[in-house]
């Protein structure tokens, strides 16, 4: 198993770590530290006071001071993983570092497609006023890259990620979908609550959709359990919110649609806003193109 390990430099990233090493200490595998820098400086932009983008010694050299404090920063990060990764005893975990200029969502993207990983682990929080991955930007990688992506909010408290929320919209994908929830989270043998809002309680339809999804998973063998409900409400962020509080949930997922997002969850009721105000890590998964 592969992980780009995506971060951001602040002390928050470190709570990533002991995920990135329970996905690999059993079977092994690779962790690519990644981080993007320089997304905030726009060399020869006419922002800067009295036209400093003209003095392109002083460019320069700011140029140079932040690849070296990058680099510097970056093999620090990279010694604390590794250390930890000794510590447990997970000889069969490889780490190798990757350190680019260029804007961090694009650069993260241009490296899934060039190392093809099973997962990218990312917090939902970055330094600077950009704050990488907070608001749109969040909706935008996720709708963008081919990888699964584990997303860690600010300050999350680790825990395993044993009980698991999985929001359908009855997609033709929900089937390998959750099977990949179950192979990415084998570690943890989750129990994945699989559930749908539903405003009129008279509809039929949704009852059979959910019956005929359950069906597909009892002869499946898996690694975990697996349980469906529909939740009728005419509060969705509300009932999420305890239905997560009630279940013990540790990890939200769903499929990010390019258009529409969460309204194949509760048309108009639940964005993805209600999902990051769990505060709970986030799996996604890109709509599968037909």
């Amino acid at each position: 198993m592969k992980i780009i390990l995506s971060t951001d430099f602040t002390d928050e990233n470190k709570v990533l770590l002991p995920y990135a090493i329970d996905f690999l200490k059993d079977a092994g595998g690779e962790i690519i530290v990644f981080h993007a820098y320089m997304d905030n400086v726009f060399v020869g932009s006419n922002c800067y006071p009295g036209n400093m983008d003209t003095d392109n010694y002083f460019t320069t050299e700011i140029l140079i001071e932040l690849e070296k404090n990058s680099q510097e920063i970056m093999k620090e990060k990279t010694e604390f993983l590794v250390n930890m990764i000794e510590e447990q005893g997970a000889d069969n975990i490889k780490v190798r570092s990757i350190l680019v200029s260029g804007d961090p969502e694009e650069e993260l993207i241009e490296l899934s497609k060039k190392e093809n990983p099973d997962l990218i682990l990312i917090g939902t929080r970055g330094k600077g006023g950009k704050r990488f991955l907070e608001g749109s930007l969040v909706k935008s990688v996720m709708t963008k890259c081919d990888v699964p992506m584990l997303f860690i909010p600010e300050g999350y408290n680790w825990r395993e990620s044993k009980e698991v929320v999985y929001a359908t919209d009855f997609s033709e994908n929900d089937i390998i979908t959750i099977d990949r929830i179950f192979s990415i989270l084998k570690p943890y043998k989750p129990h994945i609550h699989v559930i749908h809002f539903v405003e009129n309680s008279e509809s039929q339809e949704e009852a059979i959709k959910m019956e005929n999804l359950e069906k597909e998973f009892l002869d499946k063998d898996f690694d975990g359990e697996i349980h469906f409900q529909l939740v009728h409400t005419t509060n969705a962020p509300q009932a999420l919110k305890i239905f997560c509080e009630r279940n013990d949930i540790s990890l939200s997922s769903f499929i990010a649609y390019k258009k529409g997002f969460f309204d194949f969850i509760f048309k108009d009721k639940l964005d993805k806003d209600d999902f990051l105000n769990l505060n709970i890590p986030m799996l996604t998964f890109k709509e599968i193109d037909n």
